[in-house]
């Protein structure tokens, strides 16, 4: 159990904590911002809890970053560690002077603390055991209408929480795996029978026949081709399709290369640039002709066709490369048809029918297989549902012993409590795992905060939970008669080893038992000029008691 906790910027150290109940008593004047809440956090981050760090920004920033120590004893045996302000993650494991011996991680310390509280729980962690029975202002955990409830957390999450707490889970965690492990839609279930199915798979049966007839018939129209018998699937019929167009295409290109080169080679000029031509047979006709005018033009024309030549050779250089590098990818494309063992003279009209038949065959046959396994899904549901409802009626069982346990705990802490004269609060546990939580024909504020503290002593007194706390804004509304017998069980939790930390003033209100009892647990006193941290910095002005504040001894240390 936790023994002691100490800091060296408290103004007043508490005294050792004790089984049972112990008390942060404030002032009778029930003074704010003396320190009350902030300790709480304090107990909760020496169990390990993260709010004091993340909620302390105005103590660091008046006292700067500190270091709690605190001290705990199992078995006869002391543990002491610290953890500061600046390095929240890290709980380092003292000697009795607090000089540190080792650091752990805040998991590894939650999980010391979960070995020597001797928690066998499983599936929970030592936080998600302590932390929702932790109630601290802000803590979010406060509603008295869902005590099964953190702020942002789900029924069901809750309720599976509660169940692990009481060792019940077991059966819960069977149904929830069993639920996860069949993948069965339940909106096809609910929709369609396994005769639909049966119906569907004969119908796209006598279409896969037909088009099988339809593929036959085209083989046998194309005998040299044989489709089938050379065991071609569509895809490679659908890749023969675009060889053959691919080859149609090339064919094309290489006759129109091979028209212009002809073109070109016809054009070329037969001349070599040498005069061939004798004009001296005009001189019969033509006697004053000047022959070597005509000379001079044929020259001319001589010289301009060896230009031409030159072009006409260049164009014919560039288009014959281009029909060989066609001819070459005609004879790869007409290779593979041949590797395929397809007639070349086969038709891509043909290819294409046999290539849509086949697909429409696979598309049937794929069909066929995805209903053969939805039935076998529905056959599989009516094999598996004797086991998934004896699973629901496991867990059904268990929710219903987990409501008994604790209603009937509940109802004997609350016969104590008021005498057995008023209703006891009720726990309903649903089957969807949702709970309800009241106290039926009573919704007085009082009574709802009374039914929260039941529900967590029954937990306390059901489950290996070592330790309550229960800040002043949960106490203070219990009625006073009530209250009184409370304090009377926060004590006999002692007698199991169970610890309850409360926070609580105005002592002075209630009757002599209950201010002696809190005297009694009393192991802090705060109040306006005695502030945890020795001053107040929400008020702006020195403030003095409004009553007597009662006077308390330290209870002593024990060694």
């Amino acid at each position: 159990m936790l023994k002691r906790i100490t800091c060296d910027k408290f103004k007043t150290q508490p005294g050792e904590f004790s089984t049972g109940l112990n008390v942060v008593l404030g002032s009778s004047g029930g003074s704010n911002a003396i320190g009350k809440s902030t300790f709480l956090l304090i107990l909760d981050f020496a169990f390990g809890g993260d709010n004091y760090a993340k909620s302390a920004k105005d103590v660091i920033a008046h006292i700067d970053h500190h270091t709690i120590n605190f001290e705990f004893e199992f078995d006869g045996t002391k543990y002491f560690f610290s953890r500061s302000t600046n390095r929240p993650s890290v709980v380092n494991r003292c000697d009795s002077k607090f000089h540190v011996i080792e650091e752990l991680s805040v998991p590894k310390y939650r999980e010391l603390l979960r070995h020597e509280y001797k928690i066998l729980l499983q599936g929970i962690s030592f936080g998600e055991i302590v932390d929702r029975f932790f109630r601290i202002y802000g803590h979010g955990n406060h509603n008295e209408h869902k005590p099964l409830q953190g702020e942002r957390e789900s029924m069901v999450t809750a309720v599976e929480y509660l169940m692990k707490l009481l060792g019940r889970f077991e059966d819960i965690q069977n149904l929830k795996t069993a639920e996860e492990s069949y993948d069965i839609k339940p909106s096809k279930q609910a929709q369609r029978s396994i005769s639909d199915i049966s119906m569907d798979i004969a119908t796209n049966n006598e279409k896969i026949d037909g088009l099988e007839k339809r593929r036959e018939k085209l083989c046998r129209q194309n005998e040299e081709a044989d489709l089938r018998a050379l065991g071609i699937d569509p895809q490679q019929v659908e890749r023969l399709i675009e060889i053959k167009r691919q080859l149609g295409k090339l064919n094309r290109q290489k006759s129109h290369l091979t028209s212009q080169l002809h073109a070109v080679r016809n054009n070329m000029p037969d001349s070599d640039g040498v005069l061939r031509k004798d004009f001296s047979a005009l001189l019969r006709f033509f006697p004053e002709a000047n022959i070597d005018a005509f000379a001079d033009v044929e020259k001319f024309h001589a010289k301009i066709n060896g230009f031409l030549r030159a072009d006409i050779e260049e164009e014919i250089a560039r288009l014959t490369p281009q029909i060989e590098y066609i001819d070459a990818d005609i004879a790869s494309y007409e290779k593979q048809i041949a590797d395929s063992g397809v007639a070349k003279s086969l038709s891509q009209s043909i290819l294409t029918q046999y290539a849509r038949v086949s697909r429409e065959i696979e598309k049937l046959t794929e069909d066929n297989e995805a209903l053969r396994n939805e039935m076998t899904q529905l056959e599989k549901r009516k094999e598996i549902e004797h086991l998934l409802t004896s699973l629901r009626k496991r867990q059904d069982d268990a929710l219903a012993g987990a409501q008994d346990d604790v209603n009937a705990e509940m109802k004997r802490l609350n016969d104590i409590i008021t005498g057995g004269g008023r209703s006891a609060p009720e726990l309903t546990l649903k089957p969807d795992k949702t709970f309800e939580f009241e106290t039926k024909d009573d919704k007085s504020e009082g009574t709802a905060f009374k039914g929260l503290v039941i529900y967590d002593l029954s937990m306390l007194a059901l489950t290996p939970l070592p330790a309550l706390i229960h800040d002043s804004s949960i106490v203070k509304r219990i009625e006073d008669s009530d209250f009184e017998q409370i304090l009377r069980l926060y004590q006999k939790s002692g007698e199991k080893g169970k610890q309850v930390f409360i926070a609580f003033d105005k002592a002075d209100s209630y009757t002599p038992n209950t201010q002696r009892m809190l005297d009694e647990a009393a192991v802090l006193h705060l109040s306006v000029g005695n502030e945890l941290f020795g001053t107040s910095w929400s008020r702006q002005t020195p403030a003095m008691e409004t009553a007597v504040e009662i006077k308390v001894e330290q209870k002593p240390d024990k060694e």
